[in-house]
């Protein structure tokens, strides 16, 4: 791994009697410790401070964080954080709404409504993933109007209006830290015990996860949301194959007035049989099987002398080239959770455009939610690296404790996966398992009490 752009993160009186400081000198950190040493708490606060939840990170018992980013410095307390959040939550339904999207997702809402894109404020409400918990205090409609009122209409009701009033350190935090990460997706996987926890008693229907749109954090597993990301990519490859055929037919008609141009000869050279089988069948009935049986001899024999035949193939392998990146995340993601589950594997039907689970003896599909934890875990995990839309898409990854519901074999195998995918900018997991990093990632562990001092009443009093 590289050097970190993340370069210390210090919390300053943790349960008022611990000071503790980690250097990041490489992008991957595995903090080593027993039960109760505050491993978890460390990792929120870490987390919280990322993502700029002030709300959340009020919760916590610490004095001051403190975190270098680059050749950035950026600290403050917590007396400075609640200051702001009471400024923040001035109406109960202000603090409803922070509850469910975040401080960091309520800014982006409070902007749009200060400039009177209320149409816009609106339609965030209803394409939040917790739309359906806001729904609960109000229709979309109703919300951007209150909102409105007390944020515009009766600026003594609340100083939202103006960041003057609030912590400028802490909002100047918070846009340092957003502005260093840049694009990075932060994915905090926190105890996978929450998998077998009535979610009812967390406060979340059974369908719900939380993935914050702004800083796109996860910070709960679910396979709900896995289900839902099959069915979001099977849909795009059907959207893609269906607009490709749309444009294969325009194109067709194009060359009753238009002369054949001339074939890419490298596409043409480049397409194999299999993917050319991929593609027929998904054409399905569209083209008749004589038509489908001649373009497959013309790939078999890599015969292009006729123009017309040429440019027509031409036109189908544009159709799957647009295709094949997301079908190459599907057998990235099928791959690697296949390294893990017994007499069960994931399927990728490329030709149905299907992903699903099988198992191996009796060839029945198996639902994600008849899994064990540990291959929920597996899969969940893998889910969230591999089946992106941006296949460029950097993550810095956190883990609380990754080895519950793994086997000693997954554990030694997890986190080198992860830092294998290429995805991950910074990783950094907590755990007391030794067989997390049995395997390459072993001088990156670290036992967290090397970190950890006695509080000094002066880091602790002072902001």
């Amino acid at each position: 791994m590289k050097s970190s752009k993340i370069k210390s993160f210090s919390v300053y009186g943790l349960f008022g009697t611990r000071d503790v400081c980690i250097p990041f000198d490489e992008d991957i950190k595995i903090l080593v410790g027993e039960n109760g040493i505050g491993k978890t708490q460390i990792l929120n606060i870490f987390y919280y401070t990322l993502t700029g939840n002030f709300i959340k990170l009020s919760e916590f018992p610490f004095d001051k964080v403190k975190l270098s980013l680059g050749s950035e410095i950026i600290s403050f307390s917590k007396t400075e954080a609640i200051e702001y959040i009471e400024i923040i939550c001035q109406h109960p339904v202000i603090q409803d709404i922070l509850n469910l999207i975040g401080f960091s997702q309520f800014k982006i809402l409070r902007n749009y409504i200060l400039k009177g894109n209320l149409i816009k404020a609106q339609d965030f409400i209803e394409n939040h993933p917790s739309y359906n918990r806001l729904k609960t205090i109000a229709t979309s409609e109703d919300l951007v109007f209150f909102l409105h009122s007390n944020l515009v209409g009766n600026k003594r009701k609340t100083s939202l209006n103006n960041d003057n009033n609030l912590s400028r350190n802490i909002s100047e935090c918070a846009e340092k830290i957003k502005e260093f990460l840049e694009s990075d997706i932060i994915l905090y996987f926190p105890t996978f015990r929450r998998v077998e926890e009535d979610l009812r008693n967390l406060g979340y229907d059974d369908e719900e996860f939380i993935f914050s749109q702004d800083d796109t954090s996860l910070i709960n597993f679910g396979m709900d949301d896995v289900v839902a990301k099959f069915e979001q990519i099977e849909e795009t490859i059907k959207e893609l194959l269906s607009e490709g055929l749309a444009q294969f037919t325009t194109d067709i008609l194009n060359l009753v007035v238009d002369d054949v141009p001339p074939s890419n000869e490298e596409l043409l050279n480049k397409i194999n049989e299999q993917d050319i089988e991929i593609l027929l069948a998904r054409v399905g009935n569209q083209l008749p099987p004589k038509q489908k049986d001649a373009i497959k001899r013309i790939v078999t024999k890599k015969e292009f002398k006729n123009p017309l035949s040429g440019y027509l193939l031409q036109k189908l392998i544009e159709i799957y080239e647009k295709q094949k990146k997301l079908d190459d995340s599907v057998k990235k993601f099928r791959d690697v959770c296949n390294k893990y589950l017994i007499e069960k594997k994931v399927f990728f039907d490329e030709s149905a455009i299907r992903i699903f689970v099988k198992s191996e003896l009796s060839g029945e599909e198996i639902e994600l939610s008849k899994l064990s934890s540990g291959e929920k875990q597996i899969i969940s995990i893998f889910s969230k690296i591999y089946l992106i839309d941006d296949e460029e898409q950097r993550f810095i990854v956190l883990f609380d404790e990754p080895e519950l519901s793994l086997s000693i074999l997954w554990q030694r195998e997890l986190l080198p996966d992860i830092i294998n995918s290429n995805k991950c900018d910074f990783l950094l997991a907590v755990t007391h398992s030794p067989f997390i990093f049995e395997n390459e990632l072993d001088r990156y562990a670290v036992g967290l009490n090397e970190y950890v001092k006695i509080a000094k009443v002066s880091e602790t009093v002072t902001a």
